[in-house]
């Protein structure tokens, strides 16, 4: 009977072929959005969970109260930060320096994201997040893997104005920059100095490679290009890059707190707590699409309501003849429910479909899976097809099982 009660009702869910296409693509439509949506977000918190796992020991220090490209931290910083309590903690220290000017080849640039460093998807301008240019030491450099480490051709910087360049700035095909040739460095459009390009090295994957320093040379040219272009001597850092061994972000915002207590005194920031800290952003629009999908579902979710409505009414007489011949009102109350519940999975698997069909559309040509469904997300996409099949055939199926057979033929 039950079998037979199942087969019923998938028949009857597919009588009206244009109502139930409709119906169909109103819930697909909701959970299409909900996919995409929620994809993103799932994929954004990974690559947020990976950062903040890889920083959450990390620290950078500047001149307290100064910009970064105006701070001068002491050659000797590295010796000044190890008088902290915790010292036994540091890993590493790094000192850098920010090097200027660097921006004027913006325009030789394109990475494989398809942004030119000078275009951001807003309009905003990207050169100084691309072009960064960096002095470092190399052994220290080395300490955290950095990208001294990572050449791929050519070789380190061993003289004054030597640079090692990204291999992302190659890959655009401009002529400017190629292996052992010399760029024109200007300093405050008024003469050039020769830069020479000795070696390449290799970036992270395509979504962070804008967040790495695009040309590295040594402390010693950085300060003396730094020092022709400001308006002053720069003779020290302008930060300081500390890792600490440190298993989570409170940890490390006690070594946070004796850093703030050195002299001299120094602006401190916990990269981790920063990266940690877009999490808030993606909360917010967590809460959006969750706003978002649910008025979109329950729209969809209407749409079989509505169907289903009209269908019991022009079906009276069928549901009064069912329970003349024996059919109990709780089958029929099945027999309703069961189609809606139909036609919600079918909508919640066509939008999934679309949904994940969307999202992989997006991610073509790029070398980062920056989205993700995972299963939370299939198991949403179930429920709400089960739970919005449920709802929409409830009312329907309770007035289709209510009908009183001797009224309905009387009507005849």
């Amino acid at each position: 009977m039950v079998i037979q009660t199942i087969r019923f009702a998938i028949k009857n869910a597919f009588r009206k072929k244009l109502i139930v296409s409709l119906s169909v693509a109103g819930m697909a439509i909701g959970i299409a959005l909900m996919v995409a949506l929620s994809s993103a977000s799932a994929g954004f918190d990974k690559i947020l969970g990976e950062a903040v796992a890889e920083t959450v020991g990390d620290v950078e220090v500047q001149q307290y109260g100064t910009e970064l490209v105006l701070s001068q931290l002491p050659m000797n910083i590295s010796d000044i930060i190890r008088t902290i309590e915790s010292h036994d903690k540091i890993i590493a220290i790094e000192g850098q320096v920010v090097v200027n000017n660097f921006y004027q080849f913006a325009d030789n640039v394109t990475l494989n994201l398809g942004i030119a460093p000078g275009i951001g998807p807003g309009g905003e301008s990207l050169s100084s997040l691309a072009l960064g240019a960096l002095g470092v030491r190399i052994e220290e450099d080395e300490q955290f893997e950095g990208p001294t480490t990572k050449i791929i051709d050519g070789q380190l910087y061993e003289n004054d104005y030597e640079i090692i360049i990204a291999d992302y700035i190659l890959e655009g095909g401009s002529e400017v920059f190629a292996l052992n040739e010399t760029l024109d460095l200007m300093i405050n459009y008024t003469y050039s100095i020769p830069i020479t390009i000795v070696g390449v090295f290799e970036t992270g994957e395509e979504m962070t490679k804008i967040l790495e320093p695009s040309f590295l040379m040594s402390v010693n040219t950085s300060l003396l290009i730094n020092s022709l272009t400001l308006p002053f001597e720069q003779t020290g850092f302008n930060k300081a890059k500390i890792r600490f061994d440190s298993e989570s972000i409170e940890e490390t915002n006690t070594y946070v707190k004796e850093l703030e207590e050195l002299e001299p005194k120094l602006d401190v920031t916990s990269t981790g707590s920063q990266i940690e800290g877009l999490s808030s952003i993606i909360d917010n629009f967590s809460t959006v699409q969750t706003i978002l999908t649910i008025i979109m579902v329950v729209a969809g979710g209407m749409a079989i309501f509505v169907a289903q409505l009209m269908g019991v009414s022009e079906r009276m007489k069928e549901f009064a003849i069912m329970k003349a011949t024996g059919w109990k009102n709780k089958t029929i109350l099945f027999n309703v429910v069961f189609e809606s519940i139909i036609i919600g999975l079918l909508g919640s698997a066509v939008g999934f479909a679309i949904g994940a069909g969307l999202i992989f559309g997006a991610q073509i040509g790029a070398d980062t899976m920056f989205i993700s469904i995972t299963w939370q997300i299939i198991l949403k996409t179930l429920a709400y097809g089960l739970g919005l099949g449920i709802a929409s055939g409830l009312i329907p199926g309770i007035r289709a099982a209510r009908v009183k057979p001797m009224e309905v033929i009387r009507g005849i």
